[in-house]
C-alpha cells in the first residue's frame, strides 16, 4: 500500500504554521471585508458577528465563549487528539479574531457585493486550510464532526442547516437584503472551503476489464503500491470468463493507471468514477 504523506501531521511546526496562515486569512475575510458591512460568517463566528453588532463586546471573546460548551461535547464523543487540536486552535482563532477585530478599517472597500464575495471567499480559504491539517477551528466543525461520526450525516448538510438559522436571524436583525448578501458570502465560503480541504486529495474508483487482468494488476501494485481486487464477471453476449481489475487511487494517479492498462491491453475497457469517501489503509480519513 502507499505510504500517505503524512507531514503536516508529523512535523508540528509545519501543521501549525499552516493552521495560523489560514486563520490569518479566515479573519481578513471576517473581520476585513464581512464585518465592516454587518453581514454575517457562518457557524459559531456569525453568532459572535450577531452579537457584536448588538452590543459591542469583542468578537475573540464571544467566540470563545459560545465554543465551550460545543467542546465539552466534543470530548464525550469524538477522539482526544482531534479534540484537543481543535481546542489549541479555537483559542488561537479567537485571539486572532480579537486582535484582527478593528482590520476593516484599513481595507478602503465599501462595496457590499465585493465584500460579500471576497470576505466568503477569504474565510473559505482559511477554514480549508486548517481542515487540510486534520483539525479544525472548533465551533460548529465540532457539532459537524460529531454528527458526521454518530449519524454518518455529510458536514455539509450540518453547515447548512446552522446556516440557514444564521441568515434568518440576520435577516430579522438588520434586514433581508443584509441577509440575502450574507447567502452569497456563505456560499462562496463553503465552495472555497471544500476545494482547498480536499484539493489534491480526490479518490477514485477505476475498473479495468481486459485479458491481460494479471499483468495490469500486478503493475498497478508494484508501481503505485495500491491494492487491487479482482472480481469474476462473465460477457453477456460471448460468455468468456474474465477477472475486473477494481481498485481506488487518487485522482493524480489516474492517467498512471491508464496507462498500464493500455501497456499491456489497447482494447482495455476503462471505468473511472468519483469517490464520496474512503476509509482504509492508504487514504486519508476525512474527518469534516
Amino acid at each position: 500500500m502507499s505510504k500517505v504523506n503524512t507531514a503536516l501531521n508529523d512535523n508540528i511546526l509545519l501543521r501549525y504554521s499552516v493552521i495560523v496562515i489560514g486563520m490569518i486569512i479566515a479573519c481578513i475575510g471576517i473581520n476585513g471585508f464581512l464585518r465592516p458591512a454587518h453581514l454575517l460568517a457562518g457557524g459559531v463566528t456569525g453568532a459572535s458577528s450577531a452579537i457584536n453588532y448588538l452590543t459591542d463586546v469583542n468578537i475573540g471573546l464571544l467566540t470563545f465563549l459560545i465554543n465551550i460548551p460545543i467542546f465539552i461535547l466534543g470530548f464525550i464523543y469524538l477522539e482526544n487528539e482531534f479534540c484537543i487540536y481543535s481546542l489549541a486552535n479555537m483559542m488561537i482563532f479567537s485571539l486572532l479574531l480579537g486582535l484582527t477585530q478593528d482590520i476593516g478599517h484599513f481595507i478602503p472597500i465599501k462595496d457590499i457585493l465585493l465584500q460579500s464575495v471576497y470576505g466568503g471567499i477569504l474565510s473559505g480559504i482559511g477554514t480549508g486550510l486548517v481542515f487540510r491539517t486534520k483539525s479544525s477551528q472548533g465551533g460548529t466543525d465540532i457539532l459537524a464532526a460529531i454528527l458526521k461520526f454518530k449519524k454518518n450525516i455529510p458536514m455539509k448538510d450540518t453547515t447548512l442547516s446552522i446556516n440557514i438559522l444564521i441568515v434568518s436571524i440576520g435577516g430579522v436583525l438588520f434586514g433581508m437584503d443584509l441577509a440575502l448578501y450574507t447567502l452569497i458570502g456563505m456560499f462562496l465560503n463553503a465552495y472555497s472551503m471544500n476545494f482547498v480541504k480536499d484539493a489534491m486529495n480526490y479518490q477514485k474508483s477505476v475498473m479495468v476489464i481486459s485479458r491481460e487482468s494479471d499483468c495490469i494488476a500486478k503493475d498497478i501494485m508494484s508501481s503505485l503500491h495500491r491494492g487491487v481486487t479482482f472480481l469474476d464477471a462473465e460477457g453477456a453476449y460471448t460468455h468468456e470468463k474474465k477477472k475486473i481489475i477494481y481498485c481506488i487511487v487518487s485522482s493524480n494517479e489516474i492517467p498512471k493507471i491508464k496507462e498500464i492498462s493500455l501497456k499491456y491491453d489497447k482494447k482495455s475497457f476503462i471505468s473511472v468514477n468519483d469517490v464520496t469517501e474512503v476509509k482504509g489503509r492508504g487514504f486519508k480519513e476525512k474527518y469534516l
